[in-house]
Parts: C-alpha cells; structure tokens; sequence
C-alpha cells in the first residue's frame, strides 16, 4: 500500500511538482492550495490559507480526523525578491507567516497523526538562502535559515520517537518557466528527488538534501532584484 502524503502549496511550483509526481505513482496524495483552481487530477485538495492561524488551526483539525499521515511535505512558500527598505510590512508577515509559521503550527499539530505512521517523515522545503548573503532576499534568507534550523533541531526530538526529518535546501529552482538553458533547477527534477526520499527504507533519512544546476548563478547581485 502506498504511502499517504500532504503537501502545502501543491498547486503550483515545486508543489505542483511533487504532487504529480506522487499521484503517477500511486501515492495518496492531499495538498493544500489556496490562489488556483488549476488543480492535479488524482490528489484530494483542501483550500487553506496558511496564514490565517483560524484557517490552519481549523485545517489541522480536519486532517488530524482522518487516516494517519505517513508524510508531510511542508512546501508552501513565498519568495519577493525586494530590498528589505522597498519590502511593505504586510508582505514582510506574509513571509514570516507562509515561510515559518505555517510549517511550524502544521507539524507541531500534526505529530499526532505522524506517530501513528510505520515510518513517518517529514519533508521542510527550505533553500540555499539559508546560507548565503543575496542581496534583496533579507527576509526571505531569515525564515528560510529559521526552517532549515528548525529542522535540525527537530531531527535530535523525532528521530528517537521513529519520525524523521529531511530538509531541501535547492539553488534556484524555476517555478516561473523561465526558458531553458537558465541554469536553474526544474520543479520537475526536484520532484523526483522527494520521491527518493519519501522511498527510502524507513531506518534511513536524508538530513539536508542540496540540489544546484550546474550553471546556477552563485554570487553579486542577482539581475532579477529590483535596484
């Protein structure tokens, strides 16, 4: 019997990806969505906004009446790409509340369900700018290395209760079809690597998995930050 994921944001992007991927493979696929009605034929959607904690509170009750869930994908996310002085205060909390709150409240609701999984996991879609100083990603760079630290410390919590923990750390992904070659990652390809390690024996786990294109710009300032 396959495994029964959830995965937020999974309408669109690196989400979109991933969730076709499971679905063409059998997995029992729910996501979340909340801007599109462009929705994967196969998945069971929830519409949620995961910045309202009314919402998501609400979410995490509906979800925790259901089956187990064997992994949780925490995918939802918001990258602007603004100098931290041209960034609004409303779009700062958005990215604190989509970034980091939601995967935060969504896990720590959702352990429950997690415990009651044979070898459940949990997936923190993180990024590369975790680590390295880009200019116009200030905000974006903070939640992202709150995660990816969140998630370390999750690992020494959970490992010995038997959930695991794996977090992405991608370059540059193109979740705006930016035509190829643009030396950057396809959701596609990534999408795959998710597979990987949700299929791993359940003894095993990816700590952080880091993914690039081999042309991925690494350095100055990006040409697609606003100046």
């Amino acid at each position: 019997m396959k495994k029964r994921v959830l995965v937020t944001g999974g309408a669109r992007g690196i989400g979109r990806a991933i969730v076709e991927e499971l679905v063409r493979f059998g997995y029992d696929v729910v996501a979340t969505h909340y801007k599109t009605d462009d929705l994967v034929k196969g998945a069971q959607y929830l519409r949620v906004d995961l910045t309202d904690r009314g919402e998501l509170d609400k979410f995490i009750t509906q979800v925790g009446n259901r089956e187990p869930i064997d992994v949780l994908v925490n995918n939802a996310g918001l990258w602007l790409g603004k100098p931290f002085e041209k960034t609004a205060k409303a779009e700062l909390f958005e990215q604190i509340d989509l970034n980091l709150a939601a995967p935060t409240r969504l896990t720590h609701g959702l352990l429950p369900l997690l415990k009651k999984a044979e070898a459940p996991l949990v997936i923190n879609v993180s990024s590369q700018a975790a680590h390295p100083i880009f200019p116009g990603e200030a905000a974006y760079s903070a939640v992202k290395s709150a995660l990816s630290t969140l998630s370390n410390v999750l690992r020494t919590e959970l490992n010995p209760l038997g959930i695991r923990v794996t977090t992405f750390e991608p370059w540059g992904v193109n979740t705006y079809g930016i035509k190829e070659p643009s030396g950057m990652v396809l959701p596609s390809e990534l999408a795959k690597i998710v597979r990987y390690v949700i299929e791993l024996p359940g003894h095993l786990q990816l700590d952080t998995v880091g993914i690039s294109h081999i042309k991925q710009y690494r350095g100055g300032y990006p040409d697609w930050i606003e100046k």
